[in-house]
């Protein structure tokens, strides 16, 4: 018969591994999502990702799952997120989530509006007042339900560009009448990449909307219950605050 002192040794070693296999057993599960280099909310040179990867993080975390984000244009990005392997792309605006995927719940919101010229401000009350001014947008990003009809039906003249910097460039250099864009990656790119051209442009005084932003989550990835998880960890969570505390540790 085995001893006090074996019986304990050999205990503690049972313990050991069990301990060993749980950790295996609950290994965090992983989700893989596209992005694209939209400052202050996700790009590849950000800390943490950027201010809106943080609250896609942190809601997964509460969750127990690991996010790990590749960053693409976003063309490109949405291109990826259709592999299975792929959770979705992120962030995306409503009217940005294309067959294939669905809309999960609101992680954040922000203001869009325009950018201008300082000389030649843009003067409206409703967007069919900007009938004949030329407008840049970006490829392949949704903007809002009302300003796409008015593209639509040729009221508004657009140019479809690649990033928001470019389009910036445009207004500044009085190739374009203004340009669709989220009033906070402007203030971002007018401290930084755009910085040169700050005294040129400026945000139009008037908002379009507050859009929801969000991840376009892939009807083919394997997790089926993705809604349902994001949406439990975004309640446990306080997203403004952690946008809030990110723009004021990273960015203002």
């Amino acid at each position: 018969m085995a001893g006090p002192k074996k019986r304990f040794r050999l205990h503690k070693l049972l313990m050991c591994c069990v301990a060993v296999l749980l950790s295996f057993s609950v290994a965090a599960e992983q989700w893989k999502v596209t992005s694209l280099d939209w400052q202050p909310f996700s790009g590849a040179a950000l800390p943490e990702g950027g201010a809106g990867v943080a609250v896609l993080r942190a809601a997964l975390k509460a969750e127990g799952i690991d996010l790990v984000v590749e960053f693409y244009p976003w063309t490109r990005a949405m291109e990826t997120a259709k592999d299975p392997a792929y959770a979705g792309y992120f962030p995306a605006w409503p009217e940005d989530v294309v067959t294939g995927f669905v809309a999960s719940p609101v992680l954040f919101r922000s203001a869009v509006g325009f950018v201008e010229p300082k000389a030649a401000p843009l003067v409206w009350n409703k967007l069919e007042d900007l009938r004949g001014k030329t407008i840049g947008t970006v490829q392949d990003y949704g903007n809002t339900p009302e300003f796409m009809r008015l593209i639509q039906a040729g009221t508004i003249k657009t140019q479809v560009v690649i990033n928001d910097l470019t389009n910036i460039r445009k207004v500044a250099g009085g190739r374009i009448d203004g340009a669709f864009i989220d009033l906070t990656n402007l203030r971002y790119l007018l401290k930084n990449d755009a910085r040169d051209l700050a005294a040129k442009v400026q945000a139009n005084a008037r908002v379009i909307d507050n859009k929801d932003l969000l991840l376009a989550i892939n009807t083919r990835f394997a997790n089926k219950r993705a809604v349902e998880i994001l949406r439990r960890g975004l309640s446990k969570i306080d997203s403004d605050k952690i946008i809030k505390e990110y723009m004021a540790r990273h960015i203002n």
